[in-house]
């Protein structure tokens, strides 16, 4: 098969279709976007989470997730879920698992981070 530039375009436009159904299967469900002006607040205690968070992603298996309680305008705890490297396989996606660690505890959380890369302006506060 010759690979001429329609063909080739054709194939552009297929790929970027996929990667955007790709990119979008992996974009946080519209509850857990954080909605607030401004940066969002975290006490210095869920940073503190945070950080054992990220102790704990040093030789996972996969990426992890990271989410923010809010009480009112203020993130004041956090749930979060890695694979870690002892595990073979996870069976269940991080997001879903701290989003339900979430709703079992009838919390108004956000996505702060997925791995170590935090997705959201933030600031820390006192307690």
């Amino acid at each position: 098969m010759k690979w001429d530039a329609r063909r080739l375009r054709a194939l552009g436009v297929a790929i970027c279709f996929a990667g955007a159904a790709i990119l979008s299967a992996c974009a946080a469900p519209a509850s857990l976007t954080y909605k607030g002006s401004g940066p969002l607040r975290v006490t210095s205690e869920v940073w503190g989470y945070y950080q054992e968070y990220l102790a704990k992603q040093h030789g996972a298996r996969r990426d992890g997730v990271f989410l923010v309680a809010m009480y009112g305008d203020i993130g004041r705890s956090a749930r979060y879920s890695y694979c870690p490297e002892v595990y073979d396989y996870c069976t269940s996606g991080g997001l879903n698992v701290a989003l339900n660690l979430c709703k079992e505890d009838h919390l108004d959380c956000v996505l702060f981070a997925r791995g170590s890369q935090i997705v959201v302006p933030y600031e820390i506060i006192k307690d």
